[in-house]
């Protein structure tokens, strides 16, 4: 009923038959039904409506002038509608859905609405908004909330990236398996550079900026900035962990709490739509680009990720999870890497998660990083992937390892393994090493016949043909022009 599937006077017959008329009937009780009170202490919860999870939400804040209604697509484009508050407000306290009509175009479109050859403009699906996912912002009259696709009937839409991450976090509460995220946004603040024929962009000339140092808040402009972020967000309820200077010039990186999956990445591309509007407002531009300038450092987006599980923090209960994840890592790259600029960033001893399939103990140069217990950190991930696709692909190859007892065949690499010798590698069971390209990643994800299966056919011939599709049309720009459309639009 929350997802907008039946309304709550048919949620209330339907609970009614199913718990009081049927065993009345069968049993022949001959009982008369009758309401609780209205005033009755009984505690409800969480169990509200969308109305009433709208109303609660409203309280002590302004009214808004808009209602955005969010998805991320194939290409990781954050994409919406917007409804006046008045109109989506006359829905809800008339019990009428606030579903939107989508057509089903928009999992086969590119990032400049270019369809991919197998895709036509026909057919609908409804756009089902959240309501657990309701934010302020990202602008001043604005609030927004994620949304699932349904086919009119209400089923769920095997080509939905938010629907796929909640049918993962369900795949692993049947093993009772419950999992937080915590997701580190990296960010590039660049200057729009109008050079009279087409807008650029430029790096911000810091005096001296690197990791952690703390002379970029000598800049009055980036102190005000970064302090807006982190109070913009606190009034929006996301509590800001650590903010810190990264190694190129305008690069920081903003630490999130950890959330269930659904919520942290709801959260995280909230977050990020808030810092990027702050940052057009104070005259900058930010970047996820991987690798926006040779010279520089890469943008990551580093996801930590811990496991309960009914066994408590053991590692014979989560490190078969790790070693699932390690097992299926070069076909989650295909999600997680999912675009040419970011294998630019790909390097070892370049601080990115290294080349290798294997993991450590804090070891920065590989693409799983243990912290401590079933707290680990993904390195091989940017912010050009579709958080929902990547994250379901984590997760649902973490859980089969655990169901299948996956051993941990690869040693704890204490040094960079791109140091390692042949026969180091060999001793450590590090063998494999991660694609080198989109190309190599989409073959990689076909050939793994069990993520294929988790993930869904249908989704993943989907993917790969609008990979395939954006990757020509990229293939036909020179270098400059390509970093550039893509720093446009990430």
């Amino acid at each position: 009923m929350r997802k907008g599937h039946i309304g709550w006077k048919a949620a209330v017959e339907l609970a009614r038959d199913i718990l009081f008329r049927n065993s009345n009937k069968l049993y022949r009780l001959g009982l008369q039904f009758s309401e609780l009170e209205e005033n009755s202490d009984l505690e409800l919860g969480p169990y509200l409506t969308d109305f009433e999870l709208f109303q609660n939400f409203l309280k002590n804040q302004e009214e808004p002038d808009f209602i955005r209604i969010c998805w991320n697509d194939f290409t990781a484009q954050t994409r919406m509608r917007m409804v006046p508050f008045r109109k989506f407000m006359s829905l809800l306290s008339n019990g009428k859905s606030t579903d939107i009509g989508i057509t089903k175009a928009v999992f086969g479109m590119i990032q400049n609405d270019w369809l991919i050859p197998c895709q036509t403009a026909t057919g609908e699906y409804r756009l089902h908004p959240d309501f657990a996912s309701l934010k302020k912002g990202p602008v001043e009259g604005h609030v927004s909330m994620y949304a699932e696709f349904r086919e009119k009937s209400g089923a769920r839409v095997s080509l939905c990236p938010r629907s796929l991450l909640q049918r993962a976090v369900e795949f692993g509460a049947e093993s009772s398996l419950s999992f937080l995220l915590g997701f580190e946004i990296e960010f590039l603040l660049v200057e729009r550079l109008d050079n009279g024929k087409s807008l650029r962009y430029g790096t911000l000339v810091t005096d001296g900026h690197a990791w952690s140092v703390s002379r970029y808040f000598a800049d009055p402009r980036i102190n005000k900035l970064l302090r807006e972020i982190v109070s913009t967000l606190e009034d929006m309820g996301i509590f800001v962990e650590q903010l810190h200077a990264e190694s190129a010039n305008g690069q920081f990186e903003l630490i999130l709490p950890p959330y269930p999956p659904v919520e942290a990445v709801d959260t995280l591309l909230h977050t990020r739509d808030v810092i990027s509007a702050l940052a057009t407002a104070a005259g900058f531009k930010i970047t996820l680009h991987p690798k926006p300038f040779t010279y520089a450092s890469g943008t990551a987006a580093h996801t930590h990720m811990s496991i309960t599980t009914p066994e408590g923090d053991r590692p014979e209960t989560y490190e078969p999870f790790y070693a699932g994840i390690l097992k299926h890592l070069r076909a989650i790259t295909a999600f997680t890497y999912s675009n040419p600029a970011s294998f630019e960033r790909l390097g070892d001893g370049v601080w990115a998660g290294g080349r290798w399939v294997t993991w450590g103990t804090q070891n920065r140069e590989t693409a799983l990083r243990k912290i401590e217990g079933s707290h680990w950190e993904i390195k091989c991930m940017d912010g050009l992937a579709n958080p929902y696709f990547a994250m379901a692909a984590v997760l649902f190859s973490g859980i089969q390892g655990i169901l299948s007892k996956e051993k941990m065949v690869w040693g704890d690499c204490e040094i960079d393994p791109a140091k390692l010798t042949e026969n180091d590698r060999k001793e450590m069971g590090v063998t494999e090493m991660l694609p080198a390209s989109v190309e190599e990643a989409l073959k990689a994800l076909r050939d793994d016949e069990e993520l294929v299966g988790f993930m869904g056919e249908e989704l993943v011939e989907r993917y790969v043909a609008v990979k395939e599709f954006e990757l020509d049309f990229l293939a036909k720009m020179e270098g400059e022009e390509r970093r550039q459309w893509i720093m446009e639009r990430y």
